[in-house]
């Protein structure tokens, strides 16, 4: 039986779909707590694939420096994944995120979280809170699931 092989270019490929239709239905649906609802759901998905592609490539990648750079990969690619979901949410609700911009490098900053470090840019609204939620749920289980299987591979 032939092994799967795991390409990096269609977690991306996946990941860019995935938020190229969020973005699209978001447009289409007018009320904002649907819009919001949404968000939270897609973030919820997004952060489960992102485990699981992260299952993939520890399945299937035998090769522990090869492992390691796809990981790094993952991980960035979650991060900008939450970067879009946290844009989308801020597009939808301006008062969620007060006093936080919408360029490229403050998105990433609140995908990684950053901003809870510092109380003047806490989350305004519970949408934002339950966003902040399911982004730190997601990324601890990814960073988790991470360290204890690299940790199996150093033990090897």
């Amino acid at each position: 039986m032939k092994r799967k092989k795991f390409h990096l270019s269609h977690s991306v490929i996946g990941t860019i779909l995935f938020v190229i239709v969020e973005g699209v239905f978001l447009t289409a649906i007018a009320p904002v707590p649907l819009r919001i609802a949404l968000i939270l759901l897609a973030a919820l998905a997004g952060g489960i694939a992102h485990i699981v592609v992260a299952t993939e490539v520890i399945e299937e990648v035998r090769n522990a420096r090869h492992l390691l750079v796809l990981l790094s990969a993952v991980v960035a690619i979650f991060v900008a994944f939450f970067a879009f979901q946290y844009w989308f949410l801020i597009s939808s609700a301006p008062g969620s995120f007060p006093g936080l911009g919408t360029g490229g490098t403050d998105l990433l900053l609140h995908s990684t979280m950053i901003f809870v470090f510092n109380p003047i840019f806490l989350p305004a609204t519970a949408a934002a809170r339950l966003l902040l939620l399911i982004n730190t749920f997601g990324a601890l289980a990814l960073v988790l699931f991470i360290l204890q299987n690299v940790w199996q591979i150093r033990g090897k």
